[in-house]
């Protein structure tokens, strides 16, 4: 869906960081956890692409979307002085988004920094349906590990480093044992997801992971956001687009 909408709030969290709610009604009651929407919320050619963002949540009731951005570059800096009223042109939600059972009795969430923002989607959903979620969370300062207390409150279990020297998947391996994790989701780090695909292979845990690449078109069309896959039983590599067979993989087929 393509449309142009009008900005609720745009809202600085901390440093650098901004939490936007827009209006939309028909993307908000067709969004999934994991997906995304290219964005354009400023006027003329400069910059002259719209900008992914992946949804941090959806409210189907009172149709909006929500997104956590980080200020980085030319686009994101006209958002960040977007104000209410503002209007924005929106492309979603696209890719394909974290595979949820609603059978799912345990389930693990793993984040750091930004790359928690779409966690926060599927935490929701996953509670809703009584999943027993495991929330890691990993940043460079307390400021970073957002909605540590949202996920709280939601009954997830949450265990947290800002210690460069820790790896937060730890906690992960150490709680393996003990709980029988039905899957694990991981999102922007390459670090996280090595240490998921170790424990996929180690132990046969089902782990999925969101990429993150430059994506141009959103659609698959540019194949500007190409990344390397694997067949799973021969090896043989081969290239997806994360904007159209992701961004969510199965963790085996894109880490090797």
């Amino acid at each position: 869906m393509y449309e142009t909408t009008k900005v609720l709030s745009n809202e600085k969290i901390c440093s650098g960081v901004y939490s936007m709610v827009l209006q939309t009604d028909k993307i908000a009651d067709a969004s999934a956890p994991g997906q995304f929407v290219m964005l354009k919320g400023w006027e003329g050619n400069e910059p002259f692409l719209m900008r992914p963002f992946s949804i941090n949540t959806a409210d189907s009731e009172k149709g909006t979307i929500t997104f956590l951005y980080k200020v980085v570059g030319d686009g994101t800096k006209k958002m960040a002085g977007l104000q209410h009223g503002d209007a924005v042109r929106l492309l979603g939600p696209l890719g394909n988004g974290f595979p949820i059972d609603g059978g799912y009795k345990y389930a693990a969430v793993v984040g750091r920094g930004i790359g928690i923002a779409p966690m926060r989607f599927l935490v929701e959903r996953l509670t809703a349906q009584d999943t027993i979620v495991y929330a890691y969370l990993s940043a460079k300062n307390e400021d970073f590990l957002f909605h540590k207390e949202l996920f709280e409150k939601l009954g997830a279990v949450v265990r947290t480093t800002t210690d460069p020297t820790v790896r937060v998947t730890s906690f992960l391996e150490r709680d393996v044992e003990i709980i029988p994790f039905d899957a694990a989701y991981s999102c922007g780090s390459n670090r996280l997801a090595q240490d998921l695909k170790q424990l996929h292979d180690k132990i046969g845990l089902t782990a999925y992971v969101s990429l993150e690449e430059h994506m141009a078109c959103g659609v698959g069309a540019c194949k500007g956001c190409t990344h390397t896959a694997y067949d799973p039983v021969t090896g043989e590599s081969f290239y997806v687009r994360v904007c159209k067979e992701g961004p969510v993989f199965p963790v085996e087929r894109v880490v090797g």
